[in-house]
């Protein structure tokens, strides 16, 4: 068998392959031959039919089937004999490759191929993160949270006025001249900055405070530059919102608090939350320390990736985000807008794992790290208790979708960083100050406060 490579551009090769009509013959004689021995022959019993007549009667049967098993085993031959590290199941078809009756039978293929690097010294990796530190206004907050997370929506009187924080039920507008951009009615609102299908609404609040029941408050704003709608970019609107109810969270108290969640007192209370954020402190130290691994791997071994591959699964991580967009209730007119950043984002990371995953499956290689069956099986029994489903169930679903090999070399890339984590150099400076809590951002008019969200589900609108 002749064999010829070729590189088309970077992981991408053309295999051309030339088999012999000595080896053709070979492979057709032998199967009439086992033909001739069981083939049924209408006027012959088996075994007693004239080679001339299986021939005649079996050919094309035969050149499919010969033809089929001379292109599998002359592919398994070449990627062998060239040390090709073929990606994935090369693309053949098989109809398009003909077996002439006389004479070899010729055909190339392209193939997406792994990349090929130096991979450099990989001991003593340097890695310089500050370990963050629990301190105690990170206990107050997290308590203070804890609180709120179990707080109750009360009704306000009807004389009673909205204060900062509360929520209360309107019917939310915003008009610009003729057009009804927003036309909501008995949407929950919290009395805070808002953002509405990309409005940002900063005059809420001044607007509610202090409104009652049954009032209507109205306000003038400017929409933004960037506006989903072209023709209103900069555009004067006016807000209306008309209450219909007020609701205020009220706090549990200490003992209802610790009763919500079974502690006998604050000071055993405090000290879980303060484990808590430890145990969360640590797996943010972990995750740092991995990110500079990853970064230092990235930036010393520099290499092209297979271009179709890249764009398939830039492609499946775009369409991951967009999913994870929509579950998330942003408007279709917000997602399209961001279109364009979302997709060069997702080419970015895409790129960025792939790369990671072929370094790392290279110092696997290295240090003969594999995932073993038993850390499959554990790792498959985790996420299906997480999911409250059955491991078996589990494995068959991703073993039909082809994601079983995803979750090994997860397994197996995770060893390999606990292993450059170990043999890294390691420096852990003194953490900085903790900075003050940062303000929540504005949030959705779709969306309500934690309390309200336990208390009455997801928000109307």
């Amino acid at each position: 068998m002749e064999v010829k490579v070729e590189t088309l551009a970077a992981c991408k090769k053309k295999l051309s392959l030339t088999i012999p009509r000595e080896e053709i013959q070979q492979k057709l004689d032998e199967r009439y031959r086992e033909l001739e021995r069981e083939a049924q022959v209408p006027g012959f019993r088996p075994g007693r039919a004239p080679r001339r007549l299986v021939e005649k009667r079996f050919h094309e049967a035969v050149h499919e089937e010969v033809r089929a098993k001379l292109i599998a085993e002359s592919l398994e031959k070449a990627f062998d004999q060239e040390k090709l590290d073929v990606i994935g199941e090369p693309e053949v078809d098989p109809d398009a490759i003909k077996m002439p009756d006389d004479g070899p039978m010729t055909f190339s293929i392209d193939l997406e191929v792994r990349p090929e690097f130096d991979l450099p010294d990989h001991v003593g990796i340097p890695v310089s993160v500050a370990q963050p530190v629990v301190g105690d206004k990170d206990v107050d907050l997290a308590l203070e949270r804890l609180r709120e997370s179990h707080g109750r929506l009360e009704d306000v009187p009807a004389d009673g006025e909205a204060r900062e924080g509360d929520i209360i039920t309107a019917d939310l507008r915003i008009q610009s001249g003729e057009t009804l951009i927003v036309d909501r009615p008995g949407v929950r609102l919290p009395v805070a900055a808002i953002a509405v299908e990309g409005i940002r609404l900063d005059v809420v609040p001044k607007m509610l405070k202090g409104a009652k029941a049954g009032q209507a408050k109205s306000a003038a704003i400017t929409l933004p530059d960037d506006f989903a709608k072209e023709d209103l970019r900069g555009k004067s609107a006016e807000v209306r919102i008309k209450v219909s109810a007020v609701r205020r969270i009220a706090l549990p108290t200490d003992a209802e608090l610790l009763k919500a969640a079974d502690y006998e007192s604050m000071d055993d209370l405090r000290a879980s939350v303060r484990r808590q954020l430890q145990a969360q402190s640590e797996n943010t130290f972990r995750q740092l320390q991995e990110q500079a691994i990853e970064a230092w791997l990235l930036e010393h071994v520099p290499f092209d990736l297979p271009e179709e591959l890249a764009k398939r699964h830039a492609n499946s991580l775009l369409q991951r985000q967009l999913m994870n967009l929509q579950y998330r209730g942003v408007p279709v007119e917000e997602i399209e807008k961001r279109l364009g950043d979302i997709q060069s984002a997702s080419t970015e990371q895409a790129a960025r794992d792939l790369k990671l995953h072929f370094i790392l499956g290279r110092i696997a290689k290295k240090e003969t790290i594999e995932a073993t069956d038993a850390e499959v099986d554990a790792r498959l029994r985790f996420i299906a208790a997480q999911y409250g489903r059955r491991d078996d169930r589990l494995r068959e679903e991703m073993e039909a979708k082809g994601t079983l090999d995803n979750l090994r070399a997860q397994i197996r890339d995770d060893k390999v960083m606990r292993v450059l984590l170990e043999k890294a150099k390691v420096e852990t400076p003194p953490a900085p100050p903790a900075p003050e809590p940062k303000p929540e951002p504005a949030p959705s008019a779709s969306l309500g406060t934690g309390a309200e969200k336990k208390n009455q589900g997801a928000a109307q609108g």
